[in-house]
């Protein structure tokens, strides 16, 4: 069924990396921060965030890709999280 997919389009805060994907909708954040860091060969001592840029909202890596989250064709950012005091 196609509503239990979503396409949409992953890129780097830095914009170097870029993929159009369709995934489950009961797929998690997590799995998509993990998956993306591995096949992209990100630093795995950085922890990430997916903001969805087209609804300006940072998912929480508990979060589905439910349609409340996420829609058609928007755009998410994998994002280093921001570890503020950090030295």
């Amino acid at each position: 069924m196609a509503e239990d997919k979503v396409s949409v389009v992953l890129v780097t805060l830095d914009r170097t990396r870029r993929a159009s994907i369709t995934l489950p909708r009961s797929m998690y954040v997590s799995d998509i921060i993990k998956a993306s860091t591995k096949r992209w060969y990100l630093a795995h001592t950085t922890d990430y965030q997916v903001c969805n840029t087209s609804s300006n909202r940072v998912l929480l890596a508990s979060d589905s890709l439910n349609a409340h989250n996420v829609s058609e064709g928007d755009i998410l950012m994998l994002q280093p999280f921001a570890a503020h005091g950090a030295e």
